[in-house]
């Protein structure tokens, strides 16, 4: 008996020595950080979209903080879902980060069955902006405003209206499913693998409507006369976007009010060290006049840095409210 209590011991002393040196190893590693290789910042659509360019914007700031390199990497294509599983495929050693949003982490785990990854595989450093969510159309759709695009569809005889998206499962796609569940509108959905792609179809009459993130080139492209920005469908919006109609001006649709907030994530385990200089980092940026009258330039909301606690409430929140919109919507995994 005396022999296997000093075997027990022995073992469990043993096990917390390793389980020190393991945490010590941790510790230091966390401490270095960054040093050797350069951070990879995933971005999970193409180049030249809104997601890329708050990437970039925010990518000179916090590599400006870290005295160490930021790349850039866009990896598009599922609704961000290449992109997330790539990260996840990384280390949790905070060397591969990611810029995005719900759309990419919380949504392709409740609308695409091939999505083995969870919300809570994610931890989010730190919330950045919410972007402004557009309703646009082509030049040529006769139509005004955003009743009178819901009365077009509801009405329309034949073939249904077009629309795009970045892609099956995405909030911009559901949220026209939505819109579609609440007024009995007639379309079909045409998915993009990104903004960019999207809205150069847009602009080329190749499909009738699209709901997308707003980005400064489409007032642009509204002023050279290819394509309508009928309404935002949020009830706040930045200064950009002041003299667009806001969601509430619809008498047809009521109660409605989106837009998608944007941050940074890290895979779930990486060391709480490393998530402290990250959350810094983007502090950091986000506390930057240069860097917020940018992202407001691009029609962003802006926020302040947040402490840990606060953003893994707020991502608590949009896991529950996304479950909530999929399930109104009815839509079925795919």
């Amino acid at each position: 008996m005396k022999k296997a209590l000093h075997n027990l011991k022995t073992y469990t002393a043993a096990l917390l020595c390793a389980s020190c040196a393991l945490l010590g190893s941790t510790q230091a590693a966390a401490q270095d950080y960054p040093k050797d290789k350069p951070i990879s910042l995933i971005v999970p659509y193409p180049a030249g979209g809104p997601s890329d360019a708050s990437a970039r914007i925010f990518s000179e700031a916090i590599s400006e903080y870290l005295k160490h390199n930021v790349v850039v990497e866009n990896i598009g294509g599922a609704t961000g879902a290449i992109a997330a599983r790539r990260m996840l495929s990384d280390a949790a050693d905070g060397y591969t980060f990611f810029h995005g949003s719900p759309n990419e982490l919380i949504l392709p785990t409740l609308t695409n069955k091939a999505v083995t990854f969870q919300p809570e595989d994610f931890e989010l450093v730190q919330a950045i902006t919410t972007a402004t969510i557009v309703v646009l159309t082509r030049a040529g759709l006769e139509v005004n405003n955003l009743d009178d695009l819901i009365r077009l569809a509801k009405n329309k005889d034949g073939a249904p209206l077009t629309y795009g998206s970045v892609g099956n499962g995405s909030l911009y796609h559901l949220l026209t499913e939505r819109i579609k569940k609440d007024t009995g509108i007639n379309v079909e959905h045409v998915p993009y693998r990104g903004s960019a792609p999207a809205l150069t179809d847009l602009a080329g009459g190749q499909i009738d409507f699209a709901v997308l993130a707003f980005q400064t080139s489409m007032l642009g492209l509204q002023d050279q006369g290819r394509l309508k920005i009928l309404s935002t469908l949020g009830s706040v919006a930045p200064e950009p976007l002041k003299d667009i109609p806001k969601i509430q001006d619809s008498e047809l649709l009521k109660d409605f009010d989106y837009g998608i907030r944007g941050g940074y994530f890290v895979k779930a385990g990486t060391p709480e060290e490393v998530k402290k200089v990250l959350r810094a980092a983007v502090g950091y940026a986000l506390e930057k006049p240069d860097v917020r009258e940018r992202l407001e330039i691009e029609g962003r909301i802006v926020y302040n840095p947040m402490s840990a606690e606060e953003n893994e409430a707020l991502w608590n929140n949009e896991i529950s409210s996304l479950r909530e919109l999929v399930d109104v919507v009815g839509f079925e995994p795919i």
